[in-house]
């Protein structure tokens, strides 16, 4: 009896689907999916935290040492319940720290690249990350949401592509499967 490698061909398909289906939401209507997915994230992360909360009582009862795992749980909590439920101030939050982490990422590639020598191949690179990073940071500093919506659709219409692959993937695969079987 042949093995065939190309029976679960679904999987692909339904994958595509689901990737398809964020593609749209994502493109269309990018504010609403970006709060949906950072929502669901943050109740995600609540529900770690609290899990994690009860394995320092457990940890207390059994007289273990509790209080790292303690802190760590709390401020996942807090974490998590910021994301899940004050969203919008979050993302904003959240996008000007990587607006100022990538505006000092530019600057100290910047000065990486002064202290290189001047024949150093390296240098063009440095430079153009460093530009290409401080204007990244400094466009997520100005308007954090309208930003965190952009990053949304760029990922939706990858996503898009990427389900329109896999579907076309998977039905090559179940083609292939019926020539196996017969």
């Amino acid at each position: 009896m042949k093995s065939n490698p190309f029976k679960n061909w679904w999987s692909l398909a339904f994958n595509g689907v689901i990737a398809l289906l964020y593609g749209v939401l994502a493109i269309f209507i990018p504010g609403d999916t970006l709060l949906t997915i950072i929502t669901w994230f943050g109740i995600i992360v609540l529900i770690i935290g609290i899990a994690m909360l009860i394995g320092v009582i457990n940890s207390i009862r059994n007289k273990y040492p509790y209080v790292n795992d303690l802190i760590l749980s709390v401020v996942t909590i807090a974490f998590g319940a910021l994301l899940a439920f004050y969203t919008q101030n979050s993302i904003a939050i959240f996008v000007i720290v990587i607006g100022v982490w990538a505006i000092i990422l530019g600057v100290v590639q910047l000065y990486l690249m002064s202290k290189l020598e001047s024949d150093d191949k390296s240098k063009n690179t440095f430079l153009v990350n460093g530009i290409v990073s401080i204007v990244f940071g400094v466009i997520l500093l100005f308007n954090p949401f309208t930003t965190a919506k952009a990053m949304v659709i760029v990922s939706g219409v990858m996503a898009f592509f990427i389900g329109v692959v896999l579907i076309i993937i998977a039905l090559k695969m179940k083609n292939l499967s019926k020539e196996l079987e017969s």
